[in-house]
């Protein structure tokens, strides 16, 4: 009988230890705004892939560019970060908008995304 109910004691011990074990491994996905707010002006690309993650979407090329990313629990918030010469120049909580990558070369410059080369008109 004093065996059972030692028994009993230790299987509730190595439950509680599981369900403890397994929620600590499992880290929390910051709010989208904590992961707005790691983003700042001036930092470059790199910087920012480093600080949260690979972007979802890429739109431009040659350094002038925004990098899309879906953050929340469902991908539900838009976030998007514009660069301009690889370096951050705004960051906005909405999808990226093409019109103000391209503004952002200023007007006499045409992209070409199949040799990565910026061709004056």
């Amino acid at each position: 009988m004093i065996f059972w109910f030692d028994m009993n004691k230790l299987l509730y011990a190595m439950l509680a230890a599981a369900v403890f074990g397994a929620s600590a491994c499992t880290s929390p996905t910051p709010s989208p705004d904590v992961t707005i707010s790691y983003v700042t002006e001036g930092m470059t690309q790199n910087d920012v892939v480093k600080r949260i993650g690979p972007p979802d979407r890429v739109l431009g090329e040659n350094g002038n560019e925004c990098f899309q990313y879906a953050l929340g629990p469902y991908g539900n918030v838009p976030f998007a970060v514009y660069f301009r010469q690889h370096i951050v120049s705004a960051k906005t909580r909405a999808k990226c908008n093409l019109a103000q990558v391209r503004a952002a070369t200023g007007p006499a410059v045409a992209y070409h995304s199949s040799d990565y080369a910026v061709m004056r008109r």
